[in-house]
């Protein structure tokens, strides 16, 4: 048996003196290395957009968020102060409304979100992208792109931001204060997080909040938590809290940012998975030619005394030896590119933001069990086919 494997091994692994047999193969494994290594760059390349539009959104989403199960506005009183003191937790707190942004002659409906003096200092360096952080009632920081479109310039006291919100009430109004609120405001510095942000969102301090919106000391909208809150601590502050108050985590605060992050990675990989699908039937036309080539060698095996089973496995493992080294290889040339892009920012989003590149296992793992799995799929269909016709072609 080892004499008829040694001849089985000669005539199948020796090289084929037909050239398009030989191209095909090659192809084939040219096909597994550059689907591997696209799947893997690609999927790289989202990871890093995605973390780095979650690390600014990190800094302007807290780690919890409190807020009222009924109405917008609650009050913090002395019992919820000290369950809040009590949890050891820095707590922020929030008004959150939407108002109309007027200047230059141009009008926009903006959310505004007015903090108090405890939002730290590193989410404040985080957000800025210009000027400073609101230091009086007057000032507020606007987004890069709401600066942009409506002409806001910083410390501009001579045009200043107009702000206006209804008010809430019945009756018939006989002045313009019984109508909306105003109050007008210059811009101290302008933030950048990401697109929706920056063009829909106002930072203000706390003192501007309670007089634009007309609220009392002691009302908020939310409550927010920065820093790590281990997950008992948040299941604690919900028992405490009781059944009348939120209490969302960041993934809940923005649950459809992070639902639509998840779809396009996952339509990402389905992608490029039935692009490897695709390269890997390549495979699949390769080891059908070698096997028409070298029929007559086959059944030479056969009556030497090689099964058919065994004969089958020898196309078995040449598929799969196709699909592990292209494979491999291609991961190899994939890190290659990732590594020059991360060193030497060959591609840019921007002049000064290189595009994001994150090095993950999982990737790397998934890709290679995709390519493994669709080429053990592909390479055992093609040994059924020939064990199959390998039979008929002895019973003739």
């Amino acid at each position: 048996m080892n004499f008829t494997l040694y001849i089985a091994k000669r005539y199948f692994l020796s090289k084929s003196k037909n050239k398009a047999v030989n191209y095909m193969s090659v192809l084939a494994l040219l096909g597994v290395v550059f689907s591997s290594a696209a799947m893997i760059i690609v999927l790289s390349g989202f990871s890093g957009l995605k973390d780095y539009s979650l690390e600014f959104l990190s800094y302007a989403s807290p780690e919890l968020e409190i807020s009222a199960k009924k109405g917008k506005r609650f009050a913090l009183d002395k019992n919820m102060k000290s369950v809040l003191s009590g949890s050891g937790l820095n707590y922020v707190k929030c008004i959150s409304e939407r108002a109309v942004m007027s200047i230059n002659g141009g009008k926009k409906i903006v959310s505004i979100k007015s903090l108090d003096k405890n939002f730290s200092k590193r989410n404040v360096d985080s957000i800025l992208y210009a000027g400073s952080w609101p230091k009086k009632g007057e000032q507020v920081v606007v987004g890069w792109g709401l600066a942009y479109d409506l002409g806001v310039s910083l410390n501009n006291y001579e045009n200043p931001i107009n702000f206006f919100v209804p008010v809430a009430g019945k009756g018939q109004a006989f002045q313009a204060r019984d109508i909306y609120n105003s109050r007008t405001a210059v811009a101290s510095g302008i933030f950048n997080l990401n697109e929706e942000l920056n063009n829909n969102l106002v930072y203000a301090d706390f003192s501007f909040g309670q007089n634009l919106f007309g609220m009392n000391d002691n009302e908020v909208t939310s409550i927010e938590i920065y820093g790590d809150v281990s997950e008992n601590a948040t299941e604690s502050l919900r028992e405490l809290l009781g059944n009348d108050f939120y209490v969302k985590t960041k993934l809940e605060q923005n649950e459809v940012l992070y639902k639509m992050l998840k779809t396009e990675e996952l339509a990402i990989f389905l992608i490029f998975s039935l692009i490897i699908v695709v390269a890997l039937f390549n495979m699949f036309g390769a080891l059908v030619m070698v096997f028409l080539e070298k029929k007559d060698n086959l059944k030479t095996l056969s009556v030497l005394g090689l099964s058919k089973e065994k004969t089958a496995a020898l196309f078995t493992y040449h598929g799969l030896f196709i699909s592990v080294f292209g494979c491999l290889g291609g991961l190899a040339l994939g890190f290659i590119l990732l590594s020059f892009q991360s060193y030497f920012s060959i591609l840019k989003l921007a002049p000064n933001l290189p595009y994001p590149i994150s090095f993950e296992l999982k990737n790397f793992a998934l890709t290679f069990v995709v390519v493994i799995v669709v080429g053990a799929v592909v390479s055992y269909s093609v040994s059924m086919l020939i064990r199959k016709n390998l039979t008929k072609s002895l019973q003739q």
